[in-house]
């Protein structure tokens, strides 16, 4: 009896676990079938994401931002930017292929000398891409959208460039899904962007509704050599990017002495985005020459020098928006001052104390001309060795001692 009823729990079980999994391969088949069917509906699994979307059934707009970096200091260029569109084979979510024969004419911005750049960029939108374009039928339509290298010329002379364009040259998947109107006709639906870069790459999201932030553009220029930017005859693809000339005034004034600088260097945030950036700056001066090295984490170099009267210090090339520091170690019985020009403006620096540091902070370098002429005024030394400072003292001794002897024959005559 007892392996009887052993044999039933054991075949019962058996029987429940046959049920179970039939049921299981019931409901497989049942989820298969309905996803067969819901597969066979034309839909497109990326609209109910996409970035821009439509208003009811008005075509959805979207615009290109273009960013043009450029640093204080620099007259902005004439420049055209293009952006093209290139119709691309493929497959939609739905599994049929991407829809063609519908070109997206270029679009582009402008830009020129009147733009002015705020925060060392400026950023110019199209027009809507799909002004002009005009859809047929439903489906979805996919382009690769560049930005075309043309549209500005650099300025040269004697074979030299003394400015640079760097162009973007990330390309983007652009994915337009139209849709049938109810009573007749198409609309786009939605459209969004995502980078070629990557195969998994997210969604590249808007700046503002329909606007996309997709090219910027660095534009640099040498500082110093372009002293009249509406007159290309003056360009000088060798001026120095900054000359310090030292002068000692006053007959007694030291003119072999040396006189101790140091000089900070910051180049622009355009820099890191340039066409080419600058690594090295070489200085000059006295008979001596060196290349140092630009510290990367704060695109600045430091850098220790001295100038006797009549010598000058300069930096031979730098991006026309950097700027400088000069500190000039104060010495006792002199008191410095500085004229300087700042992109072709003559300033004079602040007035300097006898005796101390002498210094003139963050100095624009722009396209035109940069100079700085440090001088050292020191009070000239009179005959008796007395300083002419104290004369005020000596004619008031020297009353006091007239009056003394005016009073005293006075009094012996009385």
């Amino acid at each position: 009896m007892i392996i009887m009823k052993k044999e039933n729990k054991k075949t019962k079980g058996i029987i429940m676990k046959k049920t179970f999994f039939k049921k299981l391969f019931t409901a497989s088949i049942a989820a298969i079938t309905a996803l067969s069917v819901f597969r066979g509906v034309p839909t497109f699994a990326d609209d109910t994401s996409a970035t821009t979307m439509a208003t009811g059934e008005a075509n959805a707009v979207v615009k290109i931002r273009k960013t043009l970096n450029i640093a204080q200091g620099i007259t902005t260029p004439n420049a055209t930017f293009t952006f093209k569109f290139t119709e691309k084979s493929g497959t939609s979510s739905n599994g049929a292929p991407y829809e063609k024969g519908v070109n997206i004419p270029d679009i582009s911005v402008t830009y020129s000398k009147t733009d002015n750049q705020v925060n060392d960029k400026i950023e110019k939108t199209t027009e809507n891409i799909f002004g002009n374009t005009t859809y047929k039928h439903a489906g979805e339509y996919v382009y690769d959208v560049r930005e075309d290298k043309s549209g500005w010329t650099a300025i040269e002379k004697d074979s030299k460039k003394i400015d640079a364009m760097r162009y973007d040259e990330r390309t983007y998947e652009m994915h337009v899904i139209v849709k049938n109107k109810a009573n007749g006709g198409v609309y786009i639906s939605s459209v969004y962007f995502k980078e070629n870069k990557q195969s998994n790459t997210a969604k590249v999201q808007p700046s503002e509704t329909g606007v996309y932030n997709l090219f910027d553009n660095t534009y640099t220029k040498d500082a110093s050599r372009d002293p009249k930017p509406d007159d290309p005859s003056k360009v000088d693809p060798t001026a120095n990017a900054l000359t310090i000339t030292k002068k000692v005034d006053g007959a007694s004034g030291d003119k072999t002495k040396d006189f101790h600088f140091h000089i900070r260097i910051q180049l622009p945030s355009t820099n890191k985005t340039a066409a080419e950036p600058i690594k090295n700056i070489v200085v000059q001066h006295g008979n001596a020459s060196h290349e140092l090295a630009v510290v990367a984490a704060s695109e600045s170099v430091d850098y220790d020098f001295t100038l006797k009267h009549g010598e000058t210090f300069t930096v031979t090339q730098l991006p026309a928006g950097s700027k400088y520091t000069v500190t000039e170690t104060g010495v006792p019985g002199y008191t410095a001052s500085s004229v300087y020009l700042t992109n072709g403006t003559s300033t004079n620096g602040a007035a300097g104390q006898l005796g101390q540091d002498y210094k003139v902070e963050n100095i624009l370098l722009g396209e035109k001309t940069n100079n700085n002429t440090v001088t050292n005024k020191i009070n000239d030394v009179t005959p008796t060795g007395l300083l002419i400072d104290n004369l005020p003292f000596i004619l008031m001794i020297g009353l006091g001692l007239a009056g003394f002897v005016v009073l005293s024959k006075k009094r012996r005559e009385a």
